[in-house]
């Protein structure tokens, strides 16, 4: 039985949001920013490739529309028994809920104050998500991006070099940078 995840998003700013997800964020050009923990901030579709996603589709309110809304459907590789939970309870008085991403960098993307936008007026439910269209252009930077990782797989020998690989695009340079490990392996995750 397939496991898909659904993932809802509220971007800050959705142009910025999808530009993430396919470049992540860079200091310069081809040059990655580091999140707060040190890991490189590739983006969405990279971090996807990294857990060995096998197919995702995306979608979101068009551009100018009272709600931003981002939604992905991601099909988890077959292993992948893991859940990767965004958000932690705060236990204190009073609780709080904590972003606690996995993907380095979403952090200074998302919204966290639970708003997806503002209405002048109150609009069914239905009529609100009817807004939601695909992205085939992101579909299809996450297929382009699948096709070289699945080509520079090939060339891997070994389940160490895989891990590193794998970790490498997660923005985790596990044993060495991760620019260090593409280039090792001849391979961009941007191209």
């Amino acid at each position: 039985m397939p496991k898909i995840e659904i993932l809802f998003y509220s971007p800050n700013d959705l142009d910025e949001f999808i530009d993430f997800c396919i470049r992540g964020k860079e200091v310069s050009k081809g040059v990655a920013a580091k999140d707060e923990d040190g890991n490189d901030i590739f983006g969405v579709i990279s971090w996807l490739n990294g857990w060995g996603v096998t197919e995702a589709h995306f979608f979101h309110t068009p551009k100018g529309h009272p709600m931003t809304f981002f939604m992905a459907l991601v099909h988890k590789h077959e292993d992948d028994n893991v859940e990767r939970p965004w958000f932690i309870t705060d236990l204190s008085a009073p609780p709080e809920i904590l972003l606690e991403p996995d993907i380095p960098g979403i952090n200074q993307v998302l919204r966290v104050d639970g708003e997806l936008g503002m209405l002048n007026e109150p609009k069914p439910l239905n009529e609100l998500l009817a807004a939601i269209q695909p992205d085939p252009e992101l579909d299809a930077e996450f297929m382009a991006q699948r096709a070289r990782v699945l080509n520079a797989l090939e060339g891997l020998e070994g389940v160490p070099q895989k891990k590193r690989f794998f970790a490498a695009l997660r923005g985790q340079g596990e044993t060495k940078p991760a620019a260090a490990v593409f280039k090792e392996f001849n391979f961009s995750p941007r191209d």
